[in-house]
C-alpha cells in the first residue's frame, strides 16, 4: 500500500513542473523564477499550440521577480 502512495505522490509532483503561463490566443506571460530560455520557450510553445499557433518570445527579464512575455503567431 505504501508503494502506491509514493508512486501517486511522484506522479502528482511531476505534473507540477515548469513555469505557469497566463495568457490567451494572442500571447502570454510567465514568471522567470527557476527557468531558463529553453524551458520558457517550450512552455510558451505549448501554450500557443493549444490555439494552433507558434510562440515568439518578446522579452525576457532573467532575474528574481522577472518575467517572460510572448506572442502567439499563425503558423507559416
Amino acid at each position: 500500500m505504501k508503494v502506491w502512495i509514493v508512486i501517486a505522490g511522484a506522479l502528482l509532483a511531476a505534473g507540477c513542473g515548469g513555469p505557469k503561463v497566463t495568457g490567451n490566443a494572442q500571447g502570454g506571460i510567465m514568471d522567470w523564477f527557476a527557468t531558463n530560455e529553453r524551458e520558457a520557450f517550450n512552455a510558451a510553445q505549448a501554450h500557443c499550440a493549444k490555439y494552433g499557433k507558434d510562440a515568439v518570445i518578446n522579452q525576457i527579464v532573467p532575474r528574481a521577480g522577472g518575467s517572460v512575455t510572448f506572442v502567439c503567431v499563425a503558423r507559416a
